[in-house]
């Protein structure tokens, strides 16, 4: 089992370093997106192909849980986040989802995702779909920590992000949406957990429509909630 948590360590962090080596963003601090991806690269990359490749991976390279049984969760939490860039948008967000274990190390999940996004500018709701994946460097019967990742689609009620007097540009309706995090879940019992989560969310359209229709979006902030093991 040991083993089996060092590869995926391994096999994560190689696949993750080439985007590691990009540029911050204009006017990003390492602490505002730890992983240092551009905004276009966090979408495509980080987002969905490289937890897409990890997970496959590991199911073609490592060997299933031995006694063990796949198991499915059902969760909801809260999520918070505040954009670092102007101007500063606040967005919670209602999250539910279900996550199945394909090893004791790895997960997989969809999630469907409300959110409202609020600021001097914008005034607007919206619905994401978001596959995701979770590797556990720990997870025992007290207590998992997870590192997250997921990319997917999100549809809002008015065109986002609106311009601003410091960026004329006007967003879209269809927009990616990506997130990434450090989670823990603490079991009260066989079946129920606590969790909760630190994370960085991205939201753009990856310049389909041009540069000059991508204002994009990006926040840290963090999740509480329950799961339940069916």
């Amino acid at each position: 089992m040991f083993k089996g948590r060092f590869y995926a360590v391994i096999l994560y962090s190689l696949l993750l370093c080439n985007t590691c080596l990009a540029q911050y963003a204009d006017g990003d601090r390492w602490y505002n997106n730890p992983l240092g991806f551009e905004p276009v690269k966090l979408h495509t990359s980080m987002g969905f192909i490289l937890p897409a490749i990890a997970v496959g991976a590991g199911l073609l390279f490592t060997a299933a849980d031995k006694g063990g049984t796949h198991k499915m969760s059902v969760y909801i939490d809260n999520g918070y986040s505040w954009g670092y860039k102007y101007p500063y948008t606040f967005l919670p967000q209602i999250n539910m989802g279900f996550d199945y274990q394909l090893r004791k190390w790895m997960s997989a999940g969809v999630e469907l995702e409300l959110l409202y996004a609020r600021d001097a500018w914008n005034n607007t709701g919206g619905v994401a779909i978001r596959p995701f994946a979770r590797f556990y460097p720990v997870n025992n019967e007290k207590w998992q920590l997870y590192f997250e990742s997921g990319g997917g689609f999100v549809y809002l009620v008015d065109q986002f992000p609106q311009p601003t007097t410091r960026d004329d540009r006007l967003g879209t309706q269809l927009n990616g949406i990506t997130r990434y995090g450090i989670g823990a879940a603490f079991h009260v019992n066989e079946q129920v957990s606590v969790t909760g989560s630190v994370r960085h969310l991205h939201i753009s359209n990856g310049d389909k429509k041009g540069a000059e229709r991508n204002p994009s979006h990006d926040s840290n902030g963090f999740a509480v909630g329950a799961s339940y093991r069916l």
